[in-house]
């Protein structure tokens, strides 16, 4: 399946997997997202920098406050926030374009 993915889903993909890592507190869960970007990685056509901009971009919503009606970090909300957000859009846009 990982095949037939744009170069550009490839990116925002990666970037998800990231942010999974990025957030979790199981060693587990964190090799597996860890792993999981790496195979997005593998099939991806764009230089080791332009995933270091998109780590960036993670990292910047992974550090965002977010509120609600109970206690919460409201870690996955933030990966699920990035997947969705124009920010990664437009970057896996632009990074592809090179």
């Amino acid at each position: 399946m990982i095949e037939k993915y744009s170069q550009k889903t490839l990116l925002k993909n990666w970037a998800l997997s990231v942010c999974l890592a990025e957030i979790s507190k199981d060693a587990s869960e964190r090799a597996d997202a860890n792993a999981t970007a790496s195979a997005y990685l593998e099939f991806g056509h764009q230089p080791i920098e332009a995933y270091d901009q998109l780590r960036n971009l993670t990292i910047q919503f992974t550090r965002r406050q977010y509120r609600g009606s109970i206690k919460s970090d409201f870690n996955t909300m933030k990966c699920i926030d990035l997947s969705h957000s124009k920010e990664l859009d437009d970057l896996a846009t632009k990074l592809t374009q090179k």
